[in-house]
């Protein structure tokens, strides 16, 4: 064999580990994770487990999913708020009815259900700007409910998008969710989501903490979390936040506008009015 054979020969061989070992570092493997394993401890983990939302990234998105995780890397990851800096939510007006993850008359006529993050900036601006505007014309005058379900992504906002979601579950069986809601959003710039400062949210808000600490630490609404996951990727959502206004979808941080008129034609459906009598 020639000189120049040998080298396109070698060059073939060089270029092909290359491409292997990328493709073992994309999917997590080859040395990095073998070193990784050998530092991981033995004993049993305490950490949450979240299979089936953790799984199932397409590998074409691959890319964009990292240029938007860096964008987004300060929410929810480096904040160093102490327990006495927790920002503390004004409470609703108690003629607000609620239960569980709705809040609202379970009479009206209409339904908003929101599929949300609680680490997502866009869910943020929604639900610090434009939700309590919906409340105030449209929740406190009966003619509006409000259903919040899970979508967090971790592949977005890592591991404490779904440990968020599971504390306010947990905060749902005191109902005490939108209390919960409220704290979480107000803080997520701020403050780490990890379990100990989720667990001093639910005692700066009053909850049983024994009863919050032991749903939390075993991820008890684990089930309810992955079911709404579920149920926003076969309505067709694809990003947050995702509402469905009756049947009018609306997805993003709209202005208050966008949704006022989705919400007046589907009331004008329901053969409902537009402004409360």
């Amino acid at each position: 064999m020639g000189r120049r054979a040998r080298r396109r020969r070698e060059k073939r061989r060089t270029t092909k580990v290359l491409v292997e070992a990328e493709v073992e570092v994309a999917e997590g493997l080859g040395p990095a994770r073998e070193r990784r394993e050998k530092k991981r401890p033995t004993r049993p983990s305490r950490r949450l487990r979240y299979p089936r939302i953790l799984t199932g990234v397409a590998a074409a998105a691959v890319a964009a999913t990292i240029l938007i995780v860096l964008s987004l890397a300060p929410w929810g990851n480096d904040g160093e708020a102490t327990p006495s800096e927790f920002i503390v939510p004004t409470p609703r007006p108690a003629d607000i009815p609620s239960q569980g993850t709705t809040l609202g008359s379970p009479d009206a006529p209409l339904t908003i259900v929101e599929y949300s993050d609680f680490l997502c900036p866009f869910c943020t601006d929604a639900a610090l700007e434009t939700v309590p505007q919906i409340e105030e014309e449209y929740v406190v005058t009966g003619r509006v409910k409000l259903v919040w379900k899970q979508f967090p992504l971790p592949q977005l906002h890592g591991e404490a998008a779904i440990v968020a979601a599971v504390a306010s579950e947990c905060a749902a069986e005191q109902n005490a969710f939108w209390e919960y809601h409220d704290m979480l959003f107000l803080n997520n710039k701020s403050v780490t989501f990890n379990i100990e400062n989720l667990k001093r949210f639910a005692q700066d808000l009053g909850l049983d903490t024994e009863k919050f600490n032991v749903c939390l630490d075993e991820g008890k609404y684990m089930d309810k979390v992955a079911a709404d996951y579920d149920e926003a990727d076969r309505r067709g959502a694809t990003g947050t936040p995702t509402f469905f206004v009756g049947q009018t979808m609306v997805v993003g941080a709209k202005p208050y506008g966008e949704f006022k008129k989705a919400i007046d034609d589907e009331l004008a459906k329901l053969g409902e009015t537009s402004e409360a009598e």
